[in-house]
Order: C-alpha cells, then sequence, then structure tokens
C-alpha cells in the first residue's frame, strides 16, 4: 500500500440485499489488490454466496437504486451516524450505486473528506450526477469516457476514470479453450453464452429473436447457455416467462438453455465459444473482463462501456445497439467463419488501475 499510508479500512456501501452484481465483484477485486481492509455495509438479510467472502457490516441503510426523497432522507440518516466513525480512525468511505453517491454526498455536505465515490450506472437524472460532480469532485470516480459522456461532465477522455480490473489470468483456460467446439471445426458450431439478470435492461430478447432469424441450417449449428434468473420484482419474472414463451413461439427452445444461478462465471466461460452482451448502455461490465480472463472473446451491442472497450475481430465484435438483425447477421458471420479470427483476448494490465486507487485512497485519508 505505500509506507506511507499504513493500515487503513475501507468501507464499501452498496446498500445491497443480494450477493449478485459486478459491484460486489468490484469490490472483491479491490480487496483482492490489498487497497486497504474492506468491509461491506450490506442490508440485514444478505446472504454471502460467491468468493472470496468479504467482511460483512450488516445494517439497515438506504434503498440501492432508486434517487427520490424518500431515498435522499434515508441516506441523510446513514451519513449522519458515520460522520464520527469516519474520523476517529483511518478510515474512508467509498460509496457505490445510487445508495452510495447519496450517502457520500451527504458526508461531504457534512464535512467529512474521508469520501470516494463509484458510478456503475448510467442514471437518468443527469442533473443531479452533474451537481454530485461539482460537490465531490475529483473524490467521483467515472467507468469510462461513455460514462462522461453520457453526463455531459468534461471532456470524454480517461481523466477521472477508474476502469474495472481483474488481477489474474484464471488458471488453465489455454486448455479448455483447445477442448472447445470450435466453430472452424467440421462441421462448424457454435455455443454462445451470457450472464447476467434476467431483465429487460440487459437485452436477451435480442438473442432469443435473433436466433430465430438464423437460417434453418444455421440455427442447428448455435445454442445459447445463460447463467443468471430473474430479479425479485413481479417485472423481472414476467420477462423471464417471456423470453421462454418467445423461444418457444419461434422455434429456438432447444437451442437455448437457462442454467439459473452459478456461484462463478467460470463454468460457463469454459463451455461457451462466445460471450453475447446485448444490453443497451452497459457502462462497464466486469463479465467482459472475466470473458477475457478465459480467453473468450465478446459480442456486444455497440454503446456504453463495450463500444468504447472492444476491439472489432481482436478480442470481440460490435453489433448495432437495439438491432436483432444486425446480431443475426453477426453470429451468421461467426459460423461462416469470415469474421472469427483465433483470438485470445488478453486481460488489460491492472497495475496501472491499482496504482491510481491507492493515490485515491492517500488523498482521501490525507
Amino acid at each position: 500500500m505505500g509506507a506511507n499510508m499504513g493500515r487503513f479500512t475501507v468501507l464499501h456501501y452498496l446498500g445491497t440485499e443480494e450477493d449478485r452484481g459486478g459491484i460486489l465483484t468490484v469490490v472483491r477485486g479491490l480487496a483482492g489488490a490489498g487497497l486497504g481492509r474492506a468491509v461491506v455495509w450490506v442490508a440485514p438479510g444478505f446472504r454471502q454466496t460467491r468468493e472470496p467472502r468479504l467482511k460483512l457490516w450488516r445494517r439497515a441503510g438506504s434503498e440501492g437504486e432508486t434517487i427520490d426523497v424518500r431515498a435522499v432522507w434515508q441516506a441523510a440518516g446513514v451519513a449522519w451516524g458515520l460522520r464520527k466513525m469516519l474520523t476517529r480512525r483511518r478510515r474512508i468511505f467509498h460509496g457505490h450505486s445510487r445508495a452510495g453517491l447519496l450517502v457520500g454526498l451527504w458526508l461531504r455536505l457534512l464535512g467529512s473528506g474521508r469520501v470516494v465515490v463509484s458510478i456503475h450506472c448510467h442514471g437518468r437524472r443527469k442533473w443531479f450526477y452533474r451537481w454530485a460532480a461539482l460537490v465531490l469532485g475529483e473524490r467521483l470516480v467515472w467507468l469510462t469516457p461513455a460514462m462522461k459522456a453520457h453526463y455531459d461532465v468534461g471532456a470524454r477522455t480517461w481523466a477521472g476514470c477508474q476502469r474495472n480490473f481483474l488481477t489474474e489470468a484464471a488458471p488453465g483456460w489455454e486448455e479448455r479453450s483447445e477442448s472447445k467446439r470450435r466453430v472452424r471445426d467440421n462441421p462448424p458450431y457454435l455455443r454462445l453464452g451470457g450472464i447476467g439478470a434476467l431483465v429487460r435492461r440487459k437485452g436477451w430478447h435480442l438473442v432469443i429473436e435473433a436466433l430465430g432469424r438464423l437460417t434453418g441450417e444455421e440455427r442447428a449449428r448455435v445454442e445459447f447457455w445463460h447463467v443468471g434468473s430473474a430479479e425479485n420484482s413481479a417485472e423481472s419474472r414476467s420477462y423471464a416467462e417471456e423470453l421462454r414463451a418467445r423461444a418457444v413461439a419461434l422455434g429456438v427452445a432447444e437451442r437455448v438453455r437457462w442454467r439459473g444461478e452459478e456461484a462463478s462465471s467460470a463454468a460457463l466461460l469454459g463451455e461457451v465459444e462466445v460471450l453475447v452482451m446485448p444490453s443497451d448502455g452497459e457502462p462497464f461490465p466486469m463479465v467482459l473482463l472475466e470473458a477475457w480472463r478465459a480467453g473468450v472473446p465478446v459480442l456486444a451491442a455497440a454503446s456504453g462501456g463495450p463500444g468504447e472497450l472492444i476491439t472489432q475481430g481482436r478480442d470481440g465484435w460490435l453489433f448495432a445497439n437495439g438491432s436483432a438483425e444486425a446480431l443475426a447477421e453477426k453470429i451468421s458471420g461467426l459460423l461462416r467463419g469470415d469474421a472469427l479470427v483465433p483470438a485470445r483476448p488478453e486481460l488489460p494490465p491492472a497495475e496501472p488501475v491499482i496504482a491510481r486507487w491507492r493515490e485515491i485512497y492517500a488523498e482521501a485519508l490525507a
């Protein structure tokens, strides 16, 4: 951590109730990189299901996914209780998600300097995030230049951005990759993978529609395996039923496998040739890095973070955002072999990102 920093604790605030999603993967990465002693504030009913295990602080907090009057005042109560705790010892508040942003803003307004906030979403209330950037200054961290452009906060450069990172390559991915049925094999065959919650913003219906647009011969040589489940909401459960019904209606149900929740993405990434990310405006998906770590190229909608991160033909491909037709054309090209290269994506180096996090935390402690 640097001789001048000593021991310190980072309280990661998410307001989350479930051990799922990319933000907790980010927190695990920060903890694994030795960036302070990580403690994660979670809801009382939170059940830890993934590795590595995190030190948890179970307390009621503010709601995680909404910025409204109720959430603002809930966050004020949380911040009031935290303000003295941050001054007594070497502790830093690191807010994630909308709830973390609100608490971080209140702490800053109450005079606390040990505050850092990461933005992981493309929110609708852009004016609020622009105001937050004025209040928090360099302590507000964006993921990509595309996110800065979304909120119209400065030039579309990497200044002020901290990309997500993974620290090491998954052992043995080369062997798993060689054992897969590649699309260049005889007969050519393609297994697509998808990872994420069954919610409409993830765009899984585009994959089903794209499969339905393939010719019968192409369809027989493609599968789509998905890991994830519906969220605890009527809207998400309805969407999951809609996906299954649409697959039946298009005659592709036998080509789709819904595997449900799994503790890790490793098993799926060891079994697929390409990971599909059809979501609109995904800021910086951790699953993209996990795929690259496993040597799996990514086929993603040309929006948000993937649009800036993927190099066409080297570590993945992009298709027109929101277009099932464009996705189907890409899949057809992969089956023909004219778009697929024997790519083995390389994980971007983590060291510069970790070094910058050390600087950010040091500035907060100072």
